[in-house]
């Protein structure tokens, strides 16, 4: 008796070594790009005013850390690549298992019209890893992938492949190759770097806007979201009944919950089937009495200077998401009474979070080579920029004299060969080199960078 309680006490003791043993074998394989993005979501320990969800516009549009340095405003961006409307739903029923904000801020910009996920599962894996397996976590896998037919765009089954955000060991169980550094970073190295940006990232590039021309369609005004012909083409285009269904399972979840819902379009240059789906949004919206704000007909995006990428997916660029996050910013304030947290103690940790954005910013602006993204990225209301021009032809190149107009005020002098200038920084110019910049913070009065171009 007593061997074969010792045999089943050996045989217990080895399957939780084997379980531990697996579990830290996924977790090193585990793509961390997911947590690098909201692990500290998970662990904040502060209330959250704001939380934003949608697409990669949102994701590279919005950055929470400027609403906190311009407001006081706690907020987290977790708002995902190739996110659907369906995606965002779970999104934020899973993140009020951990916050309840006083606001959500949603795009409904919708990347994949008749899609329940995107095509692409690695970005499905990257939106909700993070996020810990609770019994909603398991409700929305469920539901998300309960079409036996679903497929990627490479013609893999998604359907089979659910269980892997369950256990994604069968995901990342190749990676073993591709392994980096961060890979080996502890929980609490990810999470720190996951407050920095709070779940945003700034893309860099200039490139210039090509303009999607649509043909009109009956639905345009139909505030039912019903169908439309498109007489040109002799076709009816009929909305995307799935992603009304989430959005308003959205919009009564919040109202359920006491949060302020704002719904925002950020789909410039969309595709003929994702406009028709915004155009049928205010009549959802206002059939709630839900404030919706649609981006592209108003006035805030420079097409010169302010775009990463032009056409169906036009995301902006660094100087562009400054603009959309103020144009936020603005709509926070006149929907919602939210408290400035800049100066209450508890909230130091969000204060150190702010220093470390603010050097993370001059980092990439310190890394930019090329003339035009420099010059982009010093579109922030953080910089006193100084213009030494040695060369007067470098201001004949379009682009360049575009970029400079857009930093407006932020530019404190420009001069031809201000020799008087004492940037301390001989190493990073020299005669050859047609304009020099001098930044400096407004923050603390530091030169944060000189480069000569």
């Amino acid at each position: 008796m007593r061997k074969k309680l010792s045999d089943m006490i050996g045989v217990f003791i080895l399957i939780i070594i084997i379980v531990i043993s697996v579990a830290g074998v996924s977790n090193l394989l585990e793509n961390k790009e997911s947590d690098y993005r909201y692990a500290s979501f998970f662990t904040e320990k502060q209330s959250v005013d704001v939380i934003l969800i949608g697409s990669s516009h949102i994701r590279y549009g919005i950055f929470p850390m400027e609403l906190w340095k311009t407001r006081g405003i706690s907020a987290y961006n977790l708002a995902a690549n190739g996110a659907t409307i369906p995606c965002s739903y779970w999104a934020l029923v899973n993140a009020l298992d951990y916050r309840v904000p006083e606001a959500v801020v949603m795009d409904v910009f919708d990347m994949w019209p008749g899609r329940i996920v995107s095509d692409r599962c690695g970005q499905v894996h990257e939106q909700f890893d993070a996020f810990p397996l609770s019994v909603h976590k398991a409700q929305m896998i469920l539901d998300l992938f309960k079409d036996p037919s679903l497929t990627d765009r490479y013609g893999n089954n998604l359907y089979e492949k659910r269980w892997e955000l369950f256990w994604n060991l069968g995901e990342y169980h190749s990676r073993w190759s591709s392994l980096e550094k961060d890979d080996f970073a502890g929980e609490r190295a990810i999470s720190e770097s996951s407050r920095v940006w709070k779940g945003a990232m700034p893309l860099d590039r200039v490139v210039d806007r090509k303009e999607q021309v649509y043909k009109e369609t009956d639905a345009a005004s139909d505030s039912t979201g019903g169908t439309g012909t498109d007489s040109q083409a002799g076709k009816a285009l009929v909305y995307d009944e799935q992603s009304k269904v989430y959005l308003e399972k959205i919009i009564k979840l919040c109202k359920d919950r006491d949060i302020r819902l704002i719904l925002v379009n950020t789909g410039y240059d969309c595709s003929e089937e994702a406009k028709l789906f915004h155009d049928s949004v205010r009549g959802i919206a206002d059939s709630y009495g839900v404030p919706y704000y649609d981006f592209t007909n108003e006035d805030i995006i420079n097409f010169d200077t302010d775009l990463n990428s032009t056409g169906h997916n036009t995301h902006v660029n660094f100087s562009g998401a400054q603009k959309m996050t103020e144009r936020v910013g603005n709509i926070l304030e006149e929907n919602c009474k939210l408290q400035d947290h800049r100066e209450d103690a508890e909230y130091e940790k969000w204060r150190s979070d702010c220093e470390a954005y603010i050097a993370d910013k001059h980092k990439y602006l310190r890394e930019q080579e090329d003339l035009e993204n420099y010059l982009m990225f010093l579109y922030d209301d953080d910089y006193q920029i100084m213009f030494d021009v040695r060369d007067p032809s470098v201001l004949e190149e379009e682009k360049v004299r575009k970029l400079i107009e857009n930093l407006g005020n932020r530019v404190e002098s420009f001069e031809a060969h201000a020799e008087e200038w004492d940037w301390d920084a001989e190493e990073k110019t020299d005669d050859s080199q047609k304009l020099i910049i001098g930044v400096y913070s407004r923050h603390d009065g530091q030169l944060v960078d000189v480069r000569g171009f």
